[in-house]
């Protein structure tokens, strides 16, 4: 008796949520929804730093979907969701009440600690401190709970989309992987020695410092590759079950080559008493960028910590003063990144690749593209 109560207590609450979600966007959408997209997951499809018009579920409204039919957009994603918070915090809930046709779902970077990937780890490489940034990679990848509970957390918000499809025979579901926005490690190391020699008399420390930017960013890479297979794993089976209603769309390879920006400038003042106390200004240095000259990432704030310490010693010479500054690095997709992700999703695989694009089982009579994710976009 109690979990028949309880059971009409949660249905009850379920509608209600959804008419008070219904209500908000008949206002902003005053269009015909006779089929729909919801949105779900964390800060990109929130659309973290970028305009509302260019979030992928916009893109993929706007660009794909209402081109074959009355199609809105209900994006119910939120900064800072984590794959138990869309269980917990109501976006499963949402999702069952908004009669979904179509659903994106984009959790697990800002789980407990793989979070620290896109804040702890930034900051370690915009301050130049790449050892302390190896280092909290290291954690993220060995810690194997991080990625046991992100897919119990999936196979759970699957399992309740495979209800949903049971009431909703046409209903597919496209779940996203991460993009790196980090530079690429090989990329990066052929940089350093346009980045020290200038320095004259702190090449060396320079050197010493900035090898450990290639290790750092390879790592990385790995700890989002590891969070990437984790999610694709944990689809794989409901794709297979679901007759390609589930798939698992891979962000990582097309963005990769659009990275963040990293453009570093390092000025030293070093004082030489062999000279008499003559003074060198290494001031008027070209910035060298270790990322990527067409980035999809949204630029954050300049690093500017010091590296007056690890530029120490100079040969010859005494340093008496030094800055750097490290500007465009940030970690959210731009207006083009998130338009790639949208084509992705519309081209994503469910079957074998190359056979069935995602858009096909929507019932949409246009052929495959893999001309997507260009730099004209």
């Amino acid at each position: 008796m109690k979990r028949i109560l309880f059971g009409l207590l949660a249905a009850t609450s379920m509608v209600a949520a959804g008419s008070l979600i219904e209500s908000r966007w008949s206002v902003v959408q005053a269009q015909d929804c006779a089929r729909r997209l919801v949105a779900t997951g964390d800060d990109i499809p929130a659309g973290h730093d970028v305009q509302e018009t260019e979030r992928f579920p916009n893109h993929l409204l706007e660009d794909h979907l209402k081109k074959w039919g009355p199609w809105c957009d209900y994006d119910i994603a939120a900064n800072g969701t984590t794959s138990s918070a869309e269980i917990s915090q109501g976006q499963l809930a949402q999702t069952w009440n908004l009669r979904p046709d179509l659903i994106t779902l984009t959790v697990g970077e800002q789980n407990n600690q793989i979070v620290n990937l896109i804040t702890s780890c930034f900051n370690n490489v915009k301050d130049h401190e790449f050892a302390e940034a190896s280092a909290c990679a290291a954690i993220i990848f060995g810690n194997s709970t991080l990625y046991t509970n992100l897919t119990s957390n999936l196979t759970t918000i699957m399992q309740q989309y495979r209800v949903i499809m049971a009431g909703r025979p046409k209903l597919m579901v496209a779940v996203t992987g991460y993009p790196n926005p980090y530079p690429k490690s090989l990329d990066a190391g052929l940089k350093i020695v346009e980045l020290c020699t200038p320095l004259m008399d702190n090449i060396l420390p320079c050197s010493l410092r900035w090898v450990q930017l290639p290790p750092a960013l390879e790592l990385i890479d790995q700890v989002f590759k590891k969070l990437n297979t984790t999610i694709e794993n944990a689809v794989k089976p409901f794709a297979i079950g679901s007759g390609g209603r589930f798939v698992f769309v891979n962000t990582y390879d097309k963005l990769r080559d659009h990275c963040m920006k990293m453009e570093v400038e390092i000025k030293t003042t070093v004082e030489h008493p062999e000279e008499d106390g003559v003074v060198h200004h290494h001031d008027d240095l070209s910035k060298v960028n270790f990322g990527c000259s067409e980035p999809w990432f949204v630029a954050g704030d300049d690093g500017t910590a010091t590296p007056f310490i690890y530029l120490q010693p100079s040969t010859p010479g005494v340093l008496i003063d030094a800055s750097q500054t490290t500007s465009g690095m940030g970690v959210y997709p731009n207006d083009s990144g998130h338009k790639c992700i949208s084509d992705l999703i519309w081209e994503a695989d469910t079957l074998e690749p190359g056979t069935t694009p995602l858009k096909w089982k929507l019932s949409v009579p246009e052929p495959p593209n893999s001309n997507i994710c260009q730099s004209s976009q």
